[in-house]
C-alpha cells in the first residue's frame, strides 16, 4: 500500500468523533470524511483475539486490502473517506471471495451516508 493511502494516528481519532459504523459478516466498518486529501485511506486492524498467529493475521490483512482497493477502483468518483476495517473471528475461515462480497458491501453502504462534522 502507498504511504499516501495510510492512516495516521490523527486519522484515527478523527474516525471516532466523526465516523459511522456498519456491521458484515466478517468485519466491522468505521468511515469517517476525510478533510485532506483527495484519495480514500484505509487500514485493516486484526487482533490477536481474531487471529492468534502472525501468519493468519497478515493473509487477512492482505486479502482485506486487495478487496478494498477492487471495489473501490470501480467507484473513483466518490468523496475521500477514511475506512477502518476491523475483523471478526469469522474471518480467519473465509475466502476472497466471500471478503469480497463482504466489503463490497460494507463499503456501498457507508458510502451512501451522508456525514456532518
Amino acid at each position: 500500500m502507498s504511504k499516501i493511502a495510510r492512516v495516521s494516528r490523527v486519522d484515527f481519532a478523527a474516525e471516532k468523533s466523526v465516523g459511522k459504523r456498519c456491521h458484515g459478516r466478517f468485519f466491522s466498518l468505521s468511515a469517517a470524511p476525510l478533510s485532506r486529501g483527495w484519495r480514500s485511506s484505509l487500514a485493516c486492524v486484526v487482533s490477536k483475539k481474531v487471529a492468534p498467529k502472525a501468519v493468519e493475521r497478515n493473509l487477512i490483512k492482505r486479502r482485506c486490502r486487495e478487496a478494498v482497493r477492487a471495489h473501490i477502483r470501480t467507484r473513483a468518483s466518490a468523496p475521500p473517506l477514511l475506512l477502518v476495517f476491523r475483523a471478526k473471528k469469522e474471518a480467519t475461515g473465509a475466502t476472497f471471495a466471500d471478503m469480497l462480497r463482504d466489503i463490497g458491501g460494507l463499503v456501498d453502504k457507508v458510502s451512501d451516508t451522508r456525514y456532518t462534522r
